[in-house]
């Protein structure tokens, strides 16, 4: 993992500082030798908007010659490697969180995929090769008949973002939502003004995609992902159900009318809850039916956007028979709701039938996050650490130290609600905001039905993500 901070203007000279940054990375180069791939991560402030394209063209091109490709314009050779870009609000990287907007950073995660793993790019765009309907049998060749696809998309916020989801998550085996474990963020475009075109915020290797579009990549074979969403807050009072409902109206709560609902909540809180309702407001949590016995940050977090007595309008589709709880959101609810996620996907990954093994993690916070909220610096990164530390020596791995962590302030952030990840029930995808998602990316040595066997896949140690 490297992170490049510099206040100069992108250069000649600065682009050297890209390829510096691109050679000098940890990690050793994949062994083509040992059907090795190299995937990379490279993250751009929103201050270096305005030079994406190029810098992308530079990293790009320094990493597959890093890796020993003869030629860049070997397709070949370039192919070993696979690079996805996106311009965020901040960067993160080395255990630092770049979280200020105007500060220009560059962030670059590195690393390699075992023999045992591919890596499959795809893009779509508004008016060129937009996303099919879910039931395109497209959805189906982009998860490669797996059971349970892992994606990680960046998202152009222009682009056709909840199409996207809805296709990806009906593209494992079973064709039904929530089949696939999704991860991402939307780009934080540069605004120039009315009368300048927007700029490229997305890329895939060596190739910036135009406003609207989203890019990303399908993890097969023995690699996917865990994801854990800390969505900041802490659920307040009693659990309800949604008994009348109209689109994003919420009309009856238990029976009841929605406001004197809300009005009874509010009036009823402790002090405390009350200052921090005056100070950040209220939110609403919706559950789908299943009882009532929902785990904390299994809620889909949403904003109360307006009223039309007697209902509360939200920002969200509602269904009668769907759960609610009200939630706040502070400083002190998003730690705490950020350890308790990390404990969850910790505990989750320990006792799954197959946890597999962390080789690094990309952390995905929203712009409203770091700093401004916390009051103080890499609050959410230390988090993510904890999530990965662990000793880990197999046959096939000899790690002593956590993996690499990078990532990027959102403009939104992707991801299903609570823990999901191979191994463990997969959950639709939401676009979050006021979130930070942990997506680890694991080795599993082995799929879902136990075909790769560990003994014929490269072995790879503490150089091998960085």
């Amino acid at each position: 993992m490297a992170i490049c901070n510099s206040n100069s203007h992108c250069t000649n000279e600065y682009f050297g500082v890209i390829r510096d940054l691109c050679e000098s990375t940890p990690c050793r180069k994949p062994d083509r030798s040992q059907g090795e791939s190299g995937l990379a991560f490279l993250f751009v402030s929103q201050q270096y908007a305005d030079s994406f394209e190029e810098i992308v063209r530079v990293a790009y091109e320094s990493l597959v010659l890093a890796s020993e490709a003869s030629e860049f314009e070997n397709k070949e050779a370039a192919s070993d490697f696979t690079l996805l870009s996106i311009v965020g609000g901040g960067v993160i990287g080395d255990g630092l969180e770049s979280d200020n907007p105007s500060a220009p950073a560059v962030s670059l995660l590195t690393g390699i995929l075992p023999n045992s793993a591919e890596v499959e790019v795809f893009m779509f765009g508004n008016d060129e090769q937009p996303p099919p309907p879910p039931s395109s049998p497209i959805w189906k060749e982009i998860g490669h008949q797996q059971q349970v696809p892992s994606y990680i998309i960046f998202a152009d916020p222009f682009s056709k973002i909840q199409e996207t989801l809805n296709g990806l998550d009906s593209s494992g085996n079973s064709r039904q939502e929530g089949s696939a474990v999704v991860a991402g963020g939307i780009s934080c475009p540069l605004v120039f003004g009315n009368d300048a075109p927007p700029l490229p915020t997305v890329a895939i290797n060596n190739k910036a995609y135009p406003p609207g579009t989203i890019v990303g990549i399908g993890l097969r074979g023995s690699v996917g992902l865990h994801v854990a969403v800390a969505q900041g807050c802490r659920p307040v009072g009693t659990t309800y159900e949604v008994t009348k409902a109209n689109g994003n109206f919420i009309e009856e709560l238990d029976g009841r009318p929605a406001v004197e609902v809300l009005r009874e909540f509010t009036e009823g809180v402790n002090e405390q809850d009350k200052q921090t309702i005056q100070t950040y407001g209220i939110m609403v949590g919706l559950a789908t039916p299943g009882g009532k016995d929902v785990d904390v940050g299994d809620y889909l977090i949403r904003q109360i956007i307006g009223f039309r007595s007697p209902a509360v309008m939200v920002g969200a589709e509602v269904t009668v028979g769907d759960l609610l709880k009200f939630h706040v959101r502070d400083p002190e609810a998003a730690l705490q709701d950020m350890r308790n996620m990390v404990g969850r996907a910790k505990t989750e990954r320990m006792f799954a039938t197959n946890g597999g093994i962390p080789l690094a993690a990309l952390q995905i916070s929203c712009v409203a996050r770091g700093r401004s909220l916390f009051g103080s610096p890499n609050v959410d990164v230390g988090c993510v650490k904890g999530l990965l530390l662990q000793d880990v020596d197999n046959d096939k791995y000899k790690f002593q130290k956590a993996p690499a962590i990078g990532g990027f302030y959102a403009n939104g952030e992707i991801g299903p609600t609570g823990i999901a990840g191979v191994g463990i029930t997969p959950k639709a995808t939401h676009m979050h905001g006021f979130t930070t998602i942990a997506c680890t990316i694991v080795d599993f040595i082995g799929d879902s039905s136990g075909a790769v066997d560990a003994s014929m896949t490269s072995q790879l140690d503490d150089d091998a993500w960085g």
